[in-house]
């Protein structure tokens, strides 16, 4: 009985409207959806951004799922395919607080320089740019595209290395923003294995991430680890090594005993670990069973050799929720030495990034390759593209049209609106494209378009891209005299450098 069609409305408000209350939604849409990162400006904006690309992702993915299902009575239905467009390139948007100089995700100010140079940047200190963690613990933070991750590192025996380096970093820590040692700090140095710190939630993922770098046996091992080292103490009140924030203490603990992990959220599928318990029984709902046998499993044999799965050989590191809820039998054979079960490249988890680096959309027009105009003028004009929500232009109800010239020829791939507060949001508009300047092609066409709420971003994918220099936005005429608003449009299309 869960409305799935209603979620995904509530998920889509809140990555695409900045809320007007305090302590809900995401800090910093307002600006933040547009530079595609949240700036220095928000206290722990990195955090905030590498957080919502997660979520971005989860929701392209559940927008693709539902572009599936044609429900009839969806009216909504159309409209799926281009979220799940839009979403998928947001998710990249980490590559944008890479900074290759120190190999660090850093925080960015609003006008794009980075908030620590290489002189000033301190792997070990606290705050700033990260909620309760430090640079290290968020080197990682990008479940949803192991393979681009690895890219920005050099690959992924690159990937590896920084992996090992974190577990290899003595676990000191500086108190940065914070000013004193915090309770996380000292958890963190408490759980004993270098910089890893378990004990708070962006650090749970990270020994799944030698997965994506093709050294299964590496997670294996450190799995083990925490499962027979820091939940311990039950007897004396203790047995969780940091909060227990809505059970995820206990979730990580049950999911990585069984064997498999949720590393890539919002994909049906799991990732693989090795199993603790030599026999699991997990009754399912409905009425099936997940058997996970591991007879030779210990604290010596944590290192998987090879899985049938309902008595056929596995080779993949994935398994999928499809199969698994039906009722399924694991069988591990565990041994005492890393193998190399797995660890091909056909054997990885899969990513958004296919080969080479991520390479998230950006606004041409933000990036000043174009300049623009309205036909007839549009007051404030440049208000469209200042990379605020809460900024917006109004015309009279008659057809308006705004163009731009770009140098070069650029590819357009999405156009994004940005509702106002008050007036109408258009309701139809073509993008066309020339060569020339006058000799134009439509791209794109939008009839009966409406949102859902003021000051609201949607993304349409452009349908017939190009390589143009010249673009033009023909908005159509407003009904019974009524005037139009925008808060903001964007053409949003490849990095050009």
């Amino acid at each position: 009985n869960f409305d799935v069609r209603a979620f995904y409305q509530s998920a889509l408000k809140d990555a695409t409207v900045a809320s007007p209350l305090a302590g809900t939604g995401r800090k910093g849409l307002q600006r933040a959806i547009f530079r595609g990162y949240t700036s220095t400006g928000v206290e722990e904006g990195l955090s905030w951004s590498m957080d919502g690309y997660i979520n971005d992702f989860a929701i392209g993915n559940l927008a693709a799922a539902l572009a599936q299902q044609t429900a009839t009575d969806d009216p909504y239905a159309v409209h799926y395919a281009d979220d799940a467009a839009y979403f998928r390139q947001r998710a990249l948007g980490y590559a944008n607080l890479f900074d290759p100089a120190v190999g660090f995700f850093v925080g960015r100010d609003g006008a794009g320089d980075w908030h620590h140079d290489a002189p000033d940047f301190d792997p070990l200190r606290w705050g700033g740019d990260y909620t309760e963690t430090d640079a290290w613990n968020m080197a990682f933070h990008a479940p949803q595209d192991g393979a681009g991750l690895a890219a920005l590192y050099g690959g992924r025996a690159a990937l590896a290395a920084k992996l090992d380096a974190l577990f290899a970093t003595p676990g000191e820590f500086h108190v940065g923003s914070y000013g004193e040692p915090i309770h996380e700090m000292l958890e963190a140095r408490d759980v004993r294995m270098g910089q890893y710190g378990h004990s708070n939630q962006p650090s749970h993922h990270i020994v799944y991430m030698y997965d994506y770098a093709g050294q299964p046996w590496k997670t294996q091992d450190k799995v083990r680890d925490v499962l027979s080292r820091l939940y311990v103490g039950s007897e004396i009140g203790q047995g969780y090594p940091g909060d227990e924030d809505n059970g995820e203490m206990s979730a990580w603990y049950l999911f990585s005993a069984a064997g498999f992990y949720p590393l890539r959220m919002g994909t049906p599928e799991y990732v693989i670990g090795a199993p603790y318990f030599p026999h699991m029984d997990i009754a399912l709902e409905n009425g099936k069973h997940l058997v996970i046998e591991a007879p030779a499993v210990s604290d010596r044999n944590r290192y998987v050799q090879g899985l049938r799965v309902n008595g056929r050989p596995w080779q993949r590191l994935t398994l999928p929720h499809a199969l698994l809820a039906q009722g399924a039998t694991l069988e591990f054979t565990m041994g005492p030495q890393p193998s190399r079960w797995a660890s091909g490249e056909d054997a990885l988890p899969p990513s958004i990034t296919g080969e080479g680096l991520p390479q998230p959309l950006h606004d041409l027009v933000e990036k000043r390759l174009g300049r623009a105009r309205g036909i007839p003028v549009i007051p404030g004009l440049p208000l469209l593209f200042d990379n605020d929500s809460g900024t917006e232009v109004a015309w009279p109800a008659a057809t308006a049209t705004i163009d731009w010239y770009f140098g070069l020829p650029r590819r357009v791939a999405m156009l994004t609106l940005t509702s106002g507060s008050a007036a109408a949001a258009p309701s139809g508009w073509q993008l066309q494209g020339s060569a020339d300047g006058q000799h134009w092609s439509t791209l794109d066409t939008r009839r009966d378009e409406r949102f859902a709420w003021p000051r609201q971003t949607r993304a349409f994918a452009v349908q017939a891209p190009g390589e143009y220099a010249y673009y033009r936005l023909q908005v159509d005429a407003a009904a019974a005299n009524a005037r139009r608003a925008l808060a903001e449009i964007e053409l949003l299309g490849a990095d050009p450098r």
